[in-house]
């Protein structure tokens, strides 16, 4: 009879356990994309002109960024066949290399592009607005995040 209710006891507070975990919502990229959009717009100042001239082609680069990306992790996550020679994992680095350097081109066209489009200082203030909201959604995917910051607390902008 113990055992039972130890049992039921136990049953019960796992359920109450889980019950009360945060419910964390599955990944949605529209919802990313507008809250870094908006985000991108305040810190850079952009108009709405601006930010229509200026969001389509950064949107492009970072899809086509994306299927590099995607090249780099396969390639990665794909050794050479056991008993591979060094000349097959120095190809299958040269490719990763290679990619990496067509990324960084391709980075370096799509930025003139958006020069064109929008000032250079606002391209500038989006290019560190886009790393600070990254920051900050890093910070904050853990519930939190002041770690190593010591005892300061962080406002989240987003």
């Amino acid at each position: 009879m113990k055992k039972s209710i130890i049992l039921l006891f136990s049953i019960f507070m796992s359920i109450c356990f889980v019950a009360a975990q945060p419910q964390r919502g599955k990944f949605n990229p529209q919802e990313f994309k507008a809250k870094l959009e908006n985000f991108v717009t305040k810190e850079a100042g952009f108009t709405q002109a601006e930010a229509q001239a200026f969001f389509p082609i950064y949107f492009e680069m970072k899809g086509k960024q994306r299927g590099l990306q995607r090249q780099i992790f396969q390639l990665k996550n794909h050794a050479p066949a056991n008993g591979a020679s060094d000349n097959d994992y120095a190809s299958k680095i040269q490719k990763i290399k290679d990619l990496g350097v067509e990324m960084a081109q391709l980075e370096v066209t799509y930025y003139k592009k958006m020069c064109q489009a929008v000032s250079p200082q606002k391209v500038y203030k989006a290019m560190c607005a886009e790393d600070k909201f990254h920051r900050d959604m890093l910070e904050n995917f853990g519930g939190g995040g002041n770690r190593n910051r010591g005892d300061r607390p962080r406002q989240s902008k987003i």
